[in-house]
């Protein structure tokens, strides 16, 4: 994979809740749910919540259909999904299912009924920034584009997972979120993305002739 900058999002922060020492290099990506609607406004609402001192964690990225801001630096620790270092995490704006309070028994029948507000155009919206910034942070920092289950990281593979698969992995945290989500369709958008953004990237390196050379070609 060619290398490239990596994304700058509006900075909404510092977070409150951070750890010392640095998080790079980045082994893994760590795709979340914020718990809240899937709706324009929220991702600035979140990143707020994590700049307060009551959060009860941080993430490095937050997403909702409309904007994306960053929270936490990249090199920097957050506290999403433990252990904390060496990842980074995005959150996305949208209610995972099965959710707290489920019946016990009622649960998976409950969530497969949430499957549907993933065709809903906000949480596509969602879904194509999540994807797009996933591309472009594993481009940056040499992830590969490859989904990890808990075993696969537990073996100290590299790549793209959920919160549900660390907690798995590691027993560190309880948290299940993205729960029910399209987590293949998801990784078909990233492969698309971190596409494009090599093909731009090589454009910008090598233009074609007669064409006025870009500023990185001047220097």
């Amino acid at each position: 994979m060619k290398k490239i900058p990596a994304p700058a999002p509006e900075y909404l922060g510092p977070a409150a809740h951070t750890s010392p020492g640095s998080n790079k290099p980045i082994y893994r990506i760590v795709i979340h749910s914020a718990v809240c609607p899937c709706l324009p406004g929220w991702a600035k609402k979140i990143a707020a919540y994590f700049r307060n001192e009551s959060a009860g964690g941080s993430a490095h990225y937050v997403v909702d259909p409309a904007e994306e801001f960053q929270v936490v630096y990249d090199s920097v620790i957050a506290w999403h999904a433990p252990p904390n270092s060496h990842s980074l995490g995005i959150e996305m704006c949208d209610y995972p299912g099965p959710l707290p309070g489920d019946k016990p028994g009622s649960a998976l029948w409950k969530a497969a009924k949430r499957v549907w507000r993933w065709r809903k155009l906000e949480q596509r919206q969602m879904l194509r920034r999540t994807a797009a910034l996933t591309a472009q942070l594993a481009l940056a920092y040499d992830v590969p584009l490859r989904w990890c289950n808990p075993r696969q990281l537990q073996n100290g593979m590299h790549g793209i997972t959920s919160h549900a698969n660390v907690s798995k992995a590691w027993h560190q945290s309880v948290h299940w979120d993205p729960g029910f989500w399209p987590r293949r369709r998801f990784m078909k958008m990233v492969r698309a993305e971190a596409e494009k953004l090599q093909v731009v990237s090589s454009m910008q390196r090598h233009p074609a002739r007669g064409e006025q050379p870009g500023p990185a070609d001047r220097r």
